[in-house]
C-alpha cells in the first residue's frame, strides 16, 4: 500500500516578505502535522517548497517511529502543491 498524503488544512504560521521565505503548518487526513518552509523568488514571484518537518504530535505514518525521521521528504511536492490550493482557497 502506497502513502497518499492529504493536506485537510494549512496555516501560514510566518511570513517575512523581505527574504521571501514563509512557513506554512499542514495537518493531513492521518492526522499527521507537518512544518512545511518555503521559498519565494522576488524578482519572478515563484515559489518552491525547500524542506519539511513533522511535528511529533503523532507516530510517523510511514514508518511508526515516534522520533525524527526523514520519512515525508519523499512527499514535498504533493503535500506543498496541496497546502498551497488550500491557502489560496
Amino acid at each position: 500500500m502506497a502513502y497518499d498524503p492529504q493536506v485537510v488544512e494549512a496555516t501560514k504560521v510566518s511570513d517575512n516578505p523581505k527574504n521571501g521565505l514563509f512557513e506554512v503548518v499542514v495537518v493531513l487526513k492521518d492526522r499527521t502535522h507537518g512544518r512545511i518552509f518555503f521559498e519565494r523568488n522576488l524578482e519572478s514571484g515563484e515559489i518552491k517548497a525547500s524542506r519539511i518537518s513533522r511535528l511529533l504530535k503523532e507516530p510517523c505514518p510511514i514508518c511508526r517511529k515516534d522520533f525524527l525521521c526523514n520519512c515525508l521528504d519523499r512527499y514535498l511536492d504533493n503535500i506543498s502543491g496541496q497546502a498551497l490550493q488550500k491557502l489560496e482557497s
